[in-house]
């Protein structure tokens, strides 16, 4: 369909809270392939619609090369998580060239809709519980570099007020993740 710009940190839309999704119809079908698009595009493994300024609650991921899924997530909503923690590497489309480790829950369980407006369940862990809490975050307007611990927030300032100005952080890494933008 389309490739989208997807808004960085500057945007304060990205610190909002997403609408739930009512329709499913086409112009949702429409957004999730200008999702993927934009996503691809970009090199990312997810997308939520509000970094390419849709304030409705729909994001998809791709870790299929990983060994995971490969879905459109329409309403997710967090049921379950496990109080065992993983560490790990985490990147965003919208703070781009910082990659930082980000402590998350090892295992989640999500329930979400399709888009036709099916129910379903999803349990996952490791990277994709990394990556579906990433992109719910996006939703209820937050992101990764905010859930920072507090030292190593403080010690990216400088790079996260470079990349709100639209300038390459000092310390540029790419989450080990990352596809190559085609």
């Amino acid at each position: 369909m389309a490739v989208r710009k997807i808004l960085t940190i500057a945007d304060p839309r990205l610190y909002q809270v997403s609408e739930p999704v009512t329709k499913f119809d086409r112009k949702l079908r429409d957004l999730a392939r200008d999702l993927f698009d934009s996503m691809y595009a970009a090199g990312g493994v997810g997308l939520a619609a509000v970094q390419i300024g849709v304030l409705k609650r729909i994001m998809v991921i791709d870790l299929l090369k990983e060994g995971f899924y490969k879905a459109v997530f329409v309403n997710p909503v967090l049921i379950e998580k496990s109080q065992e923690l993983q560490q790990g590497e985490e990147g965003c489309l919208s703070v781009p060239g910082l990659s930082l480790p980000l402590a998350r829950p090892k295992w989640v369980k999500v329930a979400y809709q399709d888009l036709m407006g099916k129910e379903h369940t999803i349990e996952a862990e490791m990277l994709m519980a990394r990556a579906l809490l990433h992109e719910m975050d996006h939703l209820d307007g937050k992101v990764f570099v905010d859930q920072l611990e507090p030292d190593l927030r403080l010690s990216v300032e400088e790079d996260i007020a470079l990349i709100k100005k639209g300038a390459e952080p000092r310390h540029y890494k790419v989450p080990p993740y990352r596809r190559k933008a085609s």
